[in-house]
């Protein structure tokens, strides 16, 4: 159900900023706000390779490193060695 997080309760009708907020929870993302998102992922993961490093020259185990990242552990060893 859609209610606004501070929302104790929604009268019906909902007033006019209600109305807003709970079209607003449900619109769809802007094409310019999921491109941001998506030069935002990009801008992360372009140096990937240094942040394992740094992570494993700082001591942590590879296996935990693509526990936290998500990244396959071959890709890990790959990026050490490459």
């Amino acid at each position: 159900m859609l209610i606004p997080e501070d929302a104790e309760r929604l009268p019906v009708p909902l007033t006019q900023e209600e109305t807003v907020r709970v079209e607003h929870a449900c619109a769809p993302q802007s094409v310019t706000d999921m491109e941001s998102e998506l030069l935002n992922f990009r801008d992360t993961t372009q140096d990937w390779q240094s942040l394992v490093h740094r992570a494993l020259t700082s001591g942590i185990p590879a296996p935990r490193i693509a526990q936290l990242t998500g990244l396959d552990p071959q890709d890990i060893v790959q990026a050490v060695q490459g």
